[in-house]
């Protein structure tokens, strides 16, 4: 795993689960090459139905093993009929015969699946793995939809746009920025692996904070959206170092009638697509690299929680951070 890390130059926090995909993009039978982190992968699904991910070369000769079809739960390069299990070993060599040599090997990846996603491990490989990140509040309670969208800016740079306060009334002032002044002083906290951050004149005389938006390390984003029952999440899976894609999902909790949530959060999406045009419409005009290390900014008070997100970053980026340990992921 140290190669690929070093071969990105993306400041990725290490030793993190990032989301990749929804896990409705991978079928059964089918393997999917993506390209995150900067690097091609291919993944599939096993035997068992659990996602696989290796890097889309085959260490062979170099084919896309995404060209190729999934066999027995592991994937086949179409080139020589290699196959690789989700461990990266090489399980199947026509050429050879029995007993494969053991330095053909696929760079394999650790995969999760919770919470409809597909999140790949960023760090190096081990026997245990940390839970994958997630809001508590957002527990089977509440039913979502959404949708993708691909973008032509680094994905720190939309991260960034979710934690920026001040555009809310210029960029969205024909929308979501109507309630917002645009005079603001913001608060903003990190606690573990959360950041969260408000306008100060949402803060009660009970210290309670009436409005505020989170985002949990290192690529979730969350804000109550329209009904109090109601909160919009984005994930922002990086694909290279001017590309990311956004998953931007709305979730409901469920109503007494079956499928009124699903509903509810299907309307409260398609709104969010209008807002997201307006956000991007002005960010793919930024710089399209990481924001970690600019040097051609100059943040002021209201860009609290923005600095503080590329403090955290670098840090993570560095050294990686420790977490506590589950049970191990497959």
């Amino acid at each position: 795993m140290a190669d690929a890390i070093a071969e990105t130059h993306e400041p990725l926090p290490l030793d993190h689960w990032f989301v990749a995909l929804d896990s409705r993009e991978l079928r059964r039978g089918r393997p999917l090459g993506i390209r995150r982190f900067g690097l091609d992968l291919v993944l599939w699904r096993d035997e068992a139905g659990a996602p696989r991910c290796v890097g889309d070369r085959c260490p062979h000769r170099g084919a896309a093993l995404s060209a190729g079809k999934v066999r027995a739960g592991a994937i086949e390069c179409p080139f020589h009929g290699f196959q690789f299990d989700g461990d990266g070993a090489c399980v199947v060599m026509p050429c050879h015969g029995e007993d494969p040599p053991s330095h053909v090997r696929a760079r394999a990846f650790a995969v999760a699946e919770a919470h409809g996603f597909v999140w790949i491990w960023w760090g190096e490989r081990r026997e245990r793995y940390p839970q994958v990140p997630w809001f508590d509040e957002l527990d089977s309670r509440y039913e979502y939809a959404g949708f993708a969208i691909d973008t032509d800016i680094h994905w720190t740079r939309n991260v960034e746009n979710q934690l920026d306060w001040a555009h809310l009334p210029f960029v969205h002032r024909t929308t979501i920025g109507a309630r917002f002044p645009r005079k603001l002083e913001i608060g903003s906290r990190v606690v573990g692996d959360l950041l969260e951050t408000w306008p100060v004149h949402e803060v009660r005389p009970d210290g309670a904070i009436g409005f505020k938006i989170s985002f949990m390390f290192p690529n979730l984003w969350m804000m109550p959206v329209g009904a109090p029952r109601q909160r919009s999440v984005i994930a922002f899976a990086p694909i290279d170092h001017e590309r990311s894609r956004l998953y931007v999902r709305t979730y409901t909790r469920s109503f007494p009638l079956k499928g009124l949530a699903r509903a509810a959060s299907w309307m409260t999406g398609f709104a969010n697509r209008v807002i997201l045009g307006q956000d991007l419409r002005v960010v793919e005009t930024q710089p399209r690299g990481a924001t970690v290390g600019v040097k051609d900014e100059r943040l002021v008070q209201v860009d609290l929680p923005i600095a503080q997100f590329r403090k955290e970053l670098r840090r993570r980026a560095r050294r990686g951070e420790p977490a506590r340990d589950v049970e191990a992921a497959s």
